[in-house]
């Protein structure tokens, strides 16, 4: 029964995005249907062949092996602080795991290895090829096809970068779909980090490729066109290069990689203390009301349980995971896959599958003023745009990991 919940769940998250378009006679449904169909052929093909399945099988483990080398250059750092082995003898099976000596060495060689492809002109080829097949299939702009595909390679700003010689004259149904992608998808730096907690590297790959063709669908739906793009036809990449040579490109990304990693890392201390204090206030006000119980995961699993549901979450779990998609939301993703990794043995494996795929994107809060501050630089003509559009953008890019999840429930 709880497979067939998924259907509910398509026909909630289409509704929602219907409920919420500016201009349903605009709507166009070839971009829609085969966005759909993208995303259904896509998890089809993932999670129930035995080739689609090979494959990512073998690309999740060649992943983990790339991952597992930036242990070499953390254990040369910090010694047997990275060795688990040496640390569980040392302070039991449950303290063998250190974040920092972990997370921060991981993102800062995956840094390096995007600015090294990025200088030798790899990553843009790539991002360029699937962008012009997303344009040709779905008959969307080049522009925000280009836009949508950078974002599951590379962040939220960084995405926009490929595409700043248009912004300044996209239309706002361009920009609502470029943001929305870097809502729904996730940088491969980023993932990294996902998977370095425990996270199946298949389920964040099958989502991060679903998200772009998602996104576009549900942004398509709230925000359809009705202006004339400038980029109707595919677009052509900007070759800049800003390193003098590969080995500047490697030594800025390591600096890059580092900054990024203390910025995680300061961002969670932060973010989790404030938790803990907002618990602990919630906890004196349940105590006066009769509910000893009362907390932030409380509050957001009963809130965030009717999409759970509608996804096809087994029923035991509903709340675990509707409290672990609101805290995305609210706080961010980081925080919650945390969560959900800590609890992972009490969870159906169902529920992990689904909420790996929920939780896979930026769509939280501090997201919204990272696209408003970091498009706005590249193009200011259009900052007041980007506010307007920037709460509806969330939404969209969160109904986006939502249909994923759903889709992938459906399958499994």
């Amino acid at each position: 029964m709880e497979r067939f919940t998924g259907l509910l769940g398509i026909i909630l998250i289409l509704g929602v995005s219907f409920l919420m378009s500016n201009n349903r006679k605009a709507i166009n449904y070839r971009t829609v249907g085969v966005g759909l169909l993208l995303q259904i052929f896509l998890a089809v093909f993932i999670l129930k062949t035995d080739t689609g399945q090979a494959i990512f099988q073998w690309l999740g483990d060649s992943i983990n092996t790339l991952l597992g080398q930036a242990d070499k250059g953390a254990q040369f750092v910090f010694g047997s602080l990275v060795n688990r082995d040496l640390m569980s003898r040392a302070f039991g099976s449950g303290n063998d795991y250190i974040f920092f000596f972990k997370v921060v060495p991981t993102i800062i060689f995956v840094a390096v290895l995007v600015n090294m492809f990025y200088h030798l002109g790899i990553l843009q080829r790539v991002v360029a090829a699937i962008g012009k097949v997303v344009h040709w299939l779905m008959g969307v702009s080049g522009a925000e096809a280009l836009s949508n595909v950078a974002s599951t390679f590379v962040g939220q700003v960084e995405a926009q970068i490929m595409i700043k010689p248009y912004l300044k004259n996209m239309t706002n149904s361009e920009l609502m779909a470029s943001m929305t992608g870097s809502f729904a998808c996730i940088a491969g730096g980023v993932m990294a980090v996902y998977i370095s907690l425990g996270v199946p590297a298949a389920y964040l790959l099958a989502a991060s490729l679903m998200a772009a063709p998602g996104a576009l669908v549900i942004s398509k739906i709230i925000f359809p066109e009705t202006e004339k793009s400038e980029t109707e036809g595919a677009v052509k990449l900007e070759k800049q290069k800003s390193h003098a040579n590969l080995v500047d490109a490697i030594a800025a990304g390591a600096s890059e990689g580092l900054k990024v990693g203390l910025n995680v890392i300061a961002m969670l201390i932060g973010f989790i203390a404030l938790i803990a204090l907002v618990d602990l206030g919630l906890g004196h006000i349940g105590n006066w009301i009769g509910m000893p119980t009362l907390s932030m995961n409380l509050l957001l699993g009963k809130v965030f349980s009717v999409f759970a549901f509608a996804m096809g979450v087994p029923s035991a779990d509903i709340e675990v995971a509707g409290a672990l998609m609101g805290k995305k939301m609210v706080v961010n993703e980081f925080v919650a896959y945390l969560d959900m990794m800590k609890v992972k043995d009490t969870l159906n494996p169902k529920t992990i599958a689904i909420t790996s795929f929920a939780l896979c994107g930026f769509a939280n809060f501090s997201s919204v003023a990272i696209q408003i501050g970091g498009i706005g630089e590249l193009a200011p003509s259009r900052r007041s745009d980007l506010a307007k559009l920037g709460f509806k953008a969330l939404i969209a890019g969160t109904l986006a990991s939502y249909l994923s999840a759903t889709l992938a429930g459906l399958l499994l």
